[in-house]
């Protein structure tokens, strides 16, 4: 099984979606939307602008009695443009592997824009098979070097680099990335 089809476990079987829709619309965002999946990690945004600390705490009981995370967020928070939003992160094992899984909780706006930055590098790549192989193996790269993180080299890193620069493997994108971080 692949990871996409792991990742419709947790959403479908596993009821994740089910629960969200009664918080808002989800939107699945990120690798799992492009099909970049480099590693086992969800992100869902939630449309909904009446989100409230009891939800968050419905929410939270949720995730707790379903999936029995081993690591486990959620708070409430202000975003640069001073709205009001609210993440649960969890981690989790589904087939001795672990997952992680990040959801947001966004205004409309917010999720029109990550889901066309989504849409339009699924499009980039739609008949190049060579671009999603890159992206893929040098996110996995970078993970073996413990380097894929928000403080080091992050999705959109990549996704720059192979699909603007035309860098195709880890050993020219650590040499150009690497001088940019100095």
């Amino acid at each position: 099984m692949n990871r996409l089809e792991q990742a419709n476990r947790i959403l479908y079987d596993l009821g994740l979606l089910n629960e969200l829709n009664k918080y808002g619309t989800p939107h699945l965002i990120g690798s799992a939307k492009m099909n970049l999946m480099a590693w086992n990690d969800l992100d869902i945004d939630v449309e909904n602008d009446s989100m409230s600390l009891d939800k968050l705490y419905l929410l939270t009981n949720y995730i707790l009695n379903a999936f029995n995370p081993t690591w486990y967020e959620a708070k409430e928070e202000i975003n640069e443009q001073g709205n009001k939003v609210w993440f649960h992160g969890f981690e989790f094992y589904l087939d001795n592997e672990l997952w992680n899984v990040d959801i947001w909780f966004l205004d409309k706006s917010t999720i029109e824009k990550a889901e066309k930055y989504c849409d339009d590098i699924k499009a980039k790549i739609k008949t190049n098979d060579g671009l999603k192989t890159a992206i893929i193996d040098i996110k996995q790269e970078l993970i073996k070097r413990n380097l894929y993180s928000f403080d080091k080299y992050t999705s959109m890193d990549v996704y720059n680099a192979v699909l603007n620069k035309g860098i195709m493997n880890i050993e020219t994108f650590m040499k150009i990335y690497s001088k940019n971080r100095e």
